[in-house]
């Protein structure tokens, strides 16, 4: 049926008060079809802002872990370990940590998603919780990636560690 005949048909029916009102399913389709597209944007803001958080905080436990522990990491170096031995001592939680998170995360961004739609449904339209397996391909990706470059940074810092003067502070 065209949208001419719908039109028609809706007209008629109404004119006659055989019915309070008219709805079709290719409206109700196209109508929620355009809902999901306007809803693009704002699934991508929160893709971007949900990455940097991550990598943010990533970078800041990182930071506070290694400052927390600089005379440990002195003394590690000072008794002769290489540059890329101490900071394997680091990576090697982070790794351990990022691991957990994500699959923490896999759960909590699950539930999250399933409250959102569920907020965001109306009589007339019910949202399932779908996630494309490759969603979690590409978080897990994105958050190895993180875990990379902050772990390169945090090399660059380790290398520069001020032996003498981190062991000769006072706590």
């Amino acid at each position: 049926m065209s949208g001419s005949q719908r039109n028609d048909l809706a007209h008629q029916l109404l004119k006659r008060g055989a019915a309070l009102g008219t709805s079709f399913k290719a409206d109700e389709t196209k109508s929620i079809g355009n809902m999901g597209a306007t809803l693009n944007p704002v699934v991508l803001i929160f893709i971007l802002l949900s990455g940097v958080l991550s990598f943010v905080v990533l970078y800041n436990l990182t930071n506070i872990n290694v400052s927390e522990r600089i005379r440990e990491l002195s003394t590690i170096k000072v008794l002769g370990f290489y540059d890329r031995e101490v900071t394997m001592y680091i990576v090697r939680e982070n790794i351990v940590m990022t691991i957990v998170g994500i699959l923490f995360g896999y759960g909590v961004g699950y539930g999250l998603l399933a409250y959102v739609l569920h907020q965001a449904e109306t009589t007339q339209v019910i949202f399932p919780v779908v996630i494309n397996p490759l969603s979690y391909v590409w978080s897990t990706l994105l958050m190895a990636a993180f875990t990379g470059i902050v772990m390169l940074v945090t090399h660059k810092r380790l290398q520069r560690i001020d032996m003498v003067g981190a062991l000769k502070s006072s706590e």
